[in-house]
Parts: structure tokens; C-alpha cells; sequence
């Protein structure tokens, strides 16, 4: 066998190794079987909510993982404020937040990117998080931010062996306190850009939206339907409901979609993405099966500002708020009655 002969059959089975690679990469695990049971209609305490450090602790902010082979997440369905934000591709994490919940499990936890920390730092909270990427090292060490990262602080954090790595790590309310008794990290509330209230006022501007459609990308998608008889509504995702590992299909009180314009970007030759966070833009606030415009606007490093259209801060029914950051060049659809 000559030299040409040798390269090419080195060629063709380094193509295979290659190809079964990409194939391995992108195959989905199938999601487990879940019983749905009803969501909570418990009316929550507006105070707490009004100020989730009310009890003198910081708020935490933890990054949870939304691939195929993170669901069903633990946690997502107590949270009491969660933001939805692209990362690389597209692909969807979540920031959660707890006011009067205090989850066992949570996760799984995945590393932060630089707009997470502004998200947290508008609110005055802890990011928690494994990892992040060279743009948030940088800026965590740069401004000595708070957060509590399990490559530097892992005791609040486990590993679930029934699930792959890195796929699989977890924390737990209390353990994030504990750990925060110990080793206290200082931060300073800011509060949340908007108020509760059982008389939320209603607009003549409202329009009915029975159900709403957010297109990330494949096996991202959002659908959520408002349900009339318990005045949430219920989260889809991947054409399937959206449900943690408890069954319980993820509802919300109320929906802000903050149309922002996203990228991804190379840092140093990593694969990263980029929310621009500075200016303004548009806000659809859905609420009570209707919706209405509204803006945003976040001047350089001054908070994130939501409000009405007509410049009025928004007043929302006490109940779980998600946050969407949608990318404003993706479809958004809002129909008045809920496709069958």
C-alpha cells in the first residue's frame, strides 16, 4: 500500500470518527414521563413579595440550565421571579429567584454570562452560578461582585450521579444561606422593577391575549395559554408543557417580554453571546389573559427600567413574574382565543 493510499483510508475513517461525533453531540435525550398536577392558586403575601429581602437576607439569583438533557429542572416552579435569556445559539437559561419558597433542589446550575450580572446587579442580588464565561470572570474580578460560584465556593452544591455530567449539578435553599452565614457576601437591594397589587390597574389599551408565542429556535420555543379558572398562565416549551421533576407545570401570574437585541460573539476565540443592555426598546407586559405595550430603558450603568407606554410604572396581580428576553428579530405572536 503506497503513501497516497495510506493517507486516504486515514482521511475517510477520520471523516467517520468526525461525523459519529457531530451526530453523538446533537442527539437528545428523551424526556422522562411526568404526571402534571395542578398548579398552586395560593394568593401570595404582597409584602413579601413587594420585598423579598424583607427578612434581611440578599436575594440569590441562580442560573439554571434549560438544554434537553438539563429537563425537567428542579426549582423553576417555586421561584417567585425567574428572567429567560439566550445564550450561545439561542439556547435559552434561566435566572431564578425564591421570595417565600425555599426549594430543596434547585437546578441544574449552570455558568453565568456578563448580562446575567447586570441583571443581578440591578437587583441588588447574588448571581449563583458554576463558572462563566472570560467576559464575566473579568468583570467579576474587575468590580468584586457578588456571587457564590461553586468552582470557588462548592459546599453549598451536589452532583446527582443519576444524571450526566455537566448536567447534573444542584443546589438547595438552605444551603445557599448556610453557606452565606458562614462566609457573608455584602450587597446592596435595589428592589425589583415592579410593584404588586390585588386592584392592578386595567388598561383601555389592552388587547386579549389567550395565548402567547415566543420562537427562540428548535427545542426552545415558548407557548404560553392563560388558564381562565386559576388566572395563570401555563408554560410550554418544546411543543410539551413545561413541567419540573415534580410534575408541576410552571405558571405565572404575569409575562414581560423585553425585546432586546442578541448575538453570539467570540471572546479571545471562546464561543460567547451578547444582550445589548444599554438604550431602549420594547416591552409587552401580558397579564390577566391581556396585553399591553411598554418600554424599557437602562442608561450606562444605571438600572433596568420597565414601564407603561405611557411612561407609568407597571403594577402587576401578586403571583410568579417571568421575564423573557426575547431577541426583537425572532417571531412574537399573541392570539386573542388559544390555538387547539
Amino acid at each position: 500500500m503506497n503513501l497516497r493510499q495510506r493517507l486516504l483510508i486515514w482521511g475517510a475513517t477520520l471523516a467517520l470518527v468526525l461525523v459519529a461525533g457531530v451526530f453523538a453531540w446533537r442527539s437528545v435525550p428523551a424526556y422522562p414521563r411526568l404526571e402534571l398536577h395542578e398548579p398552586s392558586l395560593a394568593l401570595p403575601d404582597p409584602s413579601k413579595i413587594l420585598d423579598p429581602t424583607a427578612d434581611g437576607a440578599p436575594l440569590l439569583l441562580v442560573v439554571v440550565e434549560n438544554t434537553p438533557e438539563a429537563r425537567p429542572q428542579s426549582g423553576l416552579a417555586e421561584a417567585c421571579l425567574v428572567y429567560a435569556l439566550p445564550t450561545e445559539a439561542r439556547i435559552t437559561r434561566f435566572l431564578a429567584a425564591y421570595c417565600q419558597e425555599r426549594p430543596a433542589v434547585i437546578g441544574p446550575v449552570r455558568s453565568a454570562r456578563r448580562y446575567m450580572l447586570d441583571i443581578a446587579s440591578d437587583l441588588g442580588a447574588i448571581l449563583v452560578h458554576a463558572g462563566q464565561s472570560e467576559e464575566a470572570q473579568a468583570l467579576i474580578a474587575r468590580q468584586k461582585l457578588p456571587v457564590l460560584n461553586q468552582f470557588s465556593r462548592p459546599e453549598p452544591f451536589w452532583r446527582d450521579v443519576s444524571r450526566e455530567m455537566p448536567h447534573n449539578l444542584y443546589t438547595a435553599y438552605d444551603r445557599m444561606r448556610a453557606s452565606l452565614e458562614k462566609k457573608p457576601i455584602k450587597t446592596i437591594p435595589r428592589g425589583l422593577p415592579y410593584s404588586f397589587s390585588y386592584d392592578a390597574p386595567a388598561s383601555p389599551e389592552n388587547i386579549p391575549a389567550a395565548e402567547v408565542t415566543l420562537e427562540y429556535g428548535p427545542l426552545y420555543d415558548v407557548r404560553y395559554r392563560y388558564d381562565t379558572s386559576t388566572h395563570r398562565y401555563l408554560r410550554e416549551q418544546d411543543g410539551r408543557p413545561h413541567a419540573d421533576t415534580g410534575g408541576r407545570q410552571i405558571a405565572s401570574a404575569s409575562i414581560l417580554v423585553v425585546f432586546i437585541t442578541w448575538r453570539d460573539i467570540l471572546v479571545n476565540g471562546s464561543p460567547s453571546s451578547q444582550i445589548d443592555l444599554i438604550g431602549d426598546g420594547r416591552l409587552a407586559i401580558i397579564t390577566g389573559g391581556r396585553v399591553r405595550e411598554g418600554r424599557w430603558n437602562r442608561a450606562g450603568g444605571g438600572p433596568l427600567k420597565l414601564a407603561t407606554a405611557e411612561g407609568e410604572p407597571i403594577v402587576l396581580p401578586p403571583g410568579p413574574v417571568w421575564i423573557e428576553f426575547f431577541p426583537v428579530d425572532r417571531p412574537f405572536n399573541v392570539r386573542s382565543e388559544a390555538a387547539r
